[in-house]
């Protein structure tokens, strides 16, 4: 079986939940021959992981950092200059253009036609294995088709959203036109043929396996993590950006994630949280499958707290980067309600803020400051190995405000601590009373409540992580990781869909829960 893993911004450049369970997939399949085509924001970024054998084929594309989409992909200089050649203004006119505006006018308020847009896509990509991908975008015709369709249907957009008075400066409109030239760079990369395209989460991963779909016929298998588009808007509400550019940058997660959810054979989401988005946008119940991520228990067995600068002093750990969505502002508010009533409480806070993040991770220090939590709380910075900070703790604490199915609070029950986590996505799933607690996030009152709870009395607090540890191994283990994710991949290759030619085609009758669960089955049995 050969699949094409699509990512972005996380494996194999970043550490994290998704970067892990990417690896853990490629491994843990051995015999599936994996090509990964990884888009990332800077050329210069370098891989975290090491590569696994059956990694046959690996590719970076870079939509920032380059001035060119050519400048990534492997093609003689003869190549291009021929395709430089073909690229008149005739041949972008008859051939590129209707695809392009079609693309363009999903996003800017054509109704939805998820057909269409897929074989604009297809097309786009079609040109740019003859022509010249960026003098194409750089060409007068598609800056003058971008900036009428913008500047006509804009105003209308904007009084829907009850912004009477929005016009468009220059400025936005080329912003714009080069959000969507990056946005499409991929599509200047060859797709090799492969059986199943695999997107990891939604945006320009799945762009890509919907037109590897298109030009292929392969399989196409959308893994959910955190839900991408809730995740766009949650950035985009924090943002500072102008209207236009927010219409513009919801549009195509919007579009990208309709557009997925009816081409995709099958989607499996980390969690069954996922599926009420899923559902809520279209997808039939028949083609969800939950495909929860394991952890093995042979690479950690839990054990008394490690010896830390707190002494005797209960230590509780947290594990993430320093990003909004990972609140650490109301995990530090959190500190502050704990230490009001246990002084004695020390918080050990491992992680790093990503490029783009540092005015969030001021932010943090300045609330650090203010809080007056010198004495209680410690920035440990980046940590490699996550099960040594754990082994620091007495309890581990999450305190985010979107999630898929965390690695990190699976790894803490692993370890045999007790997890005391905001209630997004899978968490819920994942911790029970009996070996944690669950909270509401943006809630420092009650997450710090919680964490008071459980480390008042050491008794409860030992009964929480043996059975932490127990779910665990027993729910979450590797195999049962291996077969699910096995059992998904051969029901792809035998219920492959044509493409529909409306938003939600008939479920497919191979595709049901039931086959999953006995595939699944047989291959826990075999092992």
């Amino acid at each position: 079986m050969r699949v094409l893993l699509t990512t972005e911004s996380t494996y194999p450049f970043h550490w994290g939940g998704l970067s892990t369970w990417c690896h853990s997939l490629v491994h843990e399949l051995p015999d599936v021959d994996f090509s990964l085509l990884a888009v990332c924001k800077d050329p210069l970024e370098s891989t975290r992981f090491e590569r696994p054998a059956n990694l046959v084929d690996f590719r970076a594309v870079p939509l920032w950092g380059v001035r060119n989409a050519w400048e990534s992909e492997p093609r003689p200089v003869r190549e291009s200059l021929r395709r430089r050649r073909r690229t008149s203004r005739d041949a972008i006119d008859r051939e590129f253009l209707p695809a392009y505006l079609t693309f363009v006018g999903q996003l800017l308020g054509d109704p939805r036609n998820d057909s269409a847009l897929a074989s604009a896509l297809h097309r786009l990509y079609r040109f740019s294995l003859e022509h010249d991908f960026d003098a194409t975008f750089r060409s007068e015709l598609v800056w003058d088709a971008f900036s009428s369709l913008a500047m006509y249907r804009f105003p209308g957009i904007a009084r829907d959203l009850g912004y009477t008075e929005s016009w468009l400066t220059l400025s936005e409109l080329m912003s714009g036109a080069q959000w969507i030239y990056h946005w499409l760079f991929p599509l200047a990369q060859r797709l090799e043929e492969v059986e199943i395209a695999h997107a990891t989460m939604g945006g320009i991963c799945s762009l890509l396996a919907i037109v590897c779909k298109l030009e292929h016929g392969a399989g196409f298998l959308l893994s959910e993590h955190g839900i991408y588009l809730r995740e766009c808007y949650l950035a985009e509400s924090d943002s500072s950006g102008s209207l236009f550019g927010k219409v513009l940058k919801l549009a195509f997660a919007r579009r990208m994630t309709e557009l997925a959810y009816s081409h995709a054979d099958a989607i499996a989401p980390c969690c069954d949280y996922n599926q009420r988005w899923e559902r809520r946008i279209g997808v039939e119940q028949e083609r969800i499958h939950t495909a929860y991520y394991g952890v093995d228990p042979e690479t950690v067995s839990p054990g008394k707290r490690e010896p830390s600068d707190a002494g005797d002093a209960p230590v509780v750990v947290w594990a993430g980067r320093i990003d909004p969505l990972k609140d650490v502002e109301t995990l530090l508010r959190a500190a502050a309600v704990v230490v009001r009533s246990r002084p004695d409480v020390r918080f050990l806070l491992y992680g790093a803020a990503p490029p783009g993040n540092e005015r969030y991770h001021e932010r943090c220090l300045a609330l650090y400051h203010e809080l007056g939590l010198e004495e209680s709380v410690s920035f440990e910075g980046f940590s490699a190995n996550v099960l040594e900070a754990f082994a620091r703790a007495d309890l581990v604490v999450l305190s985010s405000i979107s999630e898929g199915f965390p690695y990190s609070t699976l790894e803490a029950m692993l370890c045999g601590k007790p997890v005391v986590a905001t209630a997004v996505g899978g968490i819920a799933e994942q911790i029970t009373p009996d070996c944690g607690r669950v909270v509401r996030p943006r809630d420092p009152e009650a997450l710090g409540a919680a964490i008071v709870d459980v480390l008042g009395d050491m008794e409860i607090c030992q009964a929480l992580s043996l059975a932490a540890r127990d779910r665990a191994v027993s729910l979450f283990g590797i195999e049962r990781f291996r077969a699910t994710h096995r059992a998904i991949y051969e029901l792809v290759l035998d219920s492959r869909r044509p493409v529909p030619a409306t938003a939600a085609g008939p479920a497919d009758e191979l595709s049901t829960p039931s086959k999953v669960a006995e595939a699944v089955q047989r291959e826990l049995s075999r092992a």
